[in-house]
């Protein structure tokens, strides 16, 4: 089984009542045309390893390359595997939409519905749920409201703190040489509330607090979140500068690169393809290396950094934090045990949907690393058939959704470069 091109790549009234309510889950009300079209259009009536067909249908937030091809993906081997039909929609940005696609999905025979439109997964949940359909949210946040719905499964995805953690690996590797530098962290959307964003921001707040050792004289959130650029002010004298926004990066970030005071930056989104061009002409100007650490997915432009020097003869890119697609087959496999009739088994020990976290954003720090972890042999999201088998309740039926985010958690890049180099 291959996974998605990396040049393109790179979350109870009481128990009868509930049992009830669980029996209602996952068995549309579509027409009984609807489900035989369904059934026809399948690749086979059952997989080699038992599995009844079913239909999920997907609510996209996007359709950018990443998107196209985890379709691509779920359509050929996925589906196959696991013998699942899916529907996708075309990008979705409010519940309203959403709403709407779930009730049309529901008609056309689906049995269960994943989304990544993560601002309305709550509200998607009991739609779900008053149609009788298993559903499973993407997003790096718990659920809020309705998690007691028998249908609301789980919400899978990197967790904001998992963020947080590949953002200090991240820059660990690059100011932990024993030498003195000078960060400038682009916090990006965390002005806004956005959790990810806070995250890889105190994130890297935390890993220079361990590295030299300092404390901070403000609350790490306060300076993660600040409106406008701030000094992270500290005993050590080490100069951390913060600077919000997403918008026109190259023309607010140039003057300060210029000023020769910094040789670390930080991008909580994916700055080596908005200032590299910046970054490469101060360099030259100044003689001085920059190093750069940014969000970013498995791609050309990040390849070829990557495997490049700059003007001063060092890498071209230092790391990179790349959000993983485990999350999506995460949430597949948690709706196909659900289908199977193992929904308690998905759902948290105390009668709401469970969390998922799994595998935590992809930190990937030499050309080494990225070489090997984008082969396209790989498999999707680096797990191989056996480990998705391996957590189907079908074949195992002891297995739950800790043993799920088991699986994802020890994905880490140590443990991928072990597994595929």
């Amino acid at each position: 089984m291959k996974k998605i091109s990396r040049k393109q790549f790179l979350s109870l009234a009481g128990m009868s009542a509930l049992t009830l309510g669980l029996a209602a889950c996952g068995s549309s009300g579509g027409s009984s045309a609807a489900n035989a079209d369904s059934t026809a259009a399948a690749s086979g009536a059952a997989s080699g390893s038992g599995f009844e067909h079913k239909k999920i249908a997907i609510a996209w937030n996007g359709a950018n390359d990443d998107v196209v091809q985890t379709k691509a993906h779920f359509d050929g081997e996925i589906g196959e595997l696991l013998n699942l039909e899916f529907v996708h929609s075309e990008p979705i940005s409010d519940a309203g939409a959403l709403t709407t696609f779930i009730e049309n999905s529901y008609a056309s025979g689906c049995d269960a519905v994943l989304t990544n439109v993560s601002n309305a997964i709550d509200q998607a949940a009991a739609v779900c749920n008053d149609l009788g359909l298993y559903f499973v949210g993407i997003s790096s946040s718990n659920a809020a409201e309705n998690q007691d719905l028998p249908c609301y499964v789980s919400v899978c995805g990197a967790s904001a703190e998992g963020y947080g953690d590949s953002y200090a690996e991240a820059l660990t590797s690059v100011v932990g040489d024993g030498a003195e530098h000078s960060i400038l962290i682009l916090s990006g959307a965390a002005c806004y509330g956005a959790t990810s964003f806070i995250e890889g921001t105190v994130g890297s707040l935390r890993a220079l607090e361990d590295v030299y050792g300092l404390t901070y004289n403000e609350d790490l959130n306060a300076l993660a979140t600040s409106s406008v650029q701030v000094e992270a002010e500290n005993d050590k004298g080490v100069r951390i500068t913060i600077m919000p926004g997403m918008e026109d990066l190259a023309n607010m970030v140039s003057p300060l690169l210029q000023t020769g005071d910094y040789d670390v930056v930080v991008g909580t989104t994916d700055i080596y393809g908005s200032l590299s061009i910046a970054i490469n002409e101060v360099e030259e100007a100044l003689g001085k290396n920059i190093n750069i650490i940014s969000r970013n997915t498995f791609s050309e432009m990040v390849g070829t950094a990557f495997n490049s020097q700059d003007s001063t003869g060092h890498p071209a890119l230092n790391a990179i934090v790349c959000t993983g697609l485990y999350e999506f087959l995460a949430g597949i496999i948690v709706l196909r045990n659900a289908l199977d009739g193992y929904v308690e088994q998905m759902r948290s020990e105390d009668g709401t949907c469970s969390r998922v976290p799994g595998m935590r954003p992809t930190v990937i720090t030499s050309a080494e690393e990225y070489n090997v972890l984008s082969g396209d042999d790989l498999p999707y999201a680096f797990i191989t058939e056996d480990e998705i088998l391996s957590v189907c309740s079908l074949l195992h039926p002891e297995i739950t959704y800790a043993d799920i985010d088991a699986l994802g958690a020890k994905q880490t890049t140590d443990y991928l470069m072990t597994k595929f180099a």
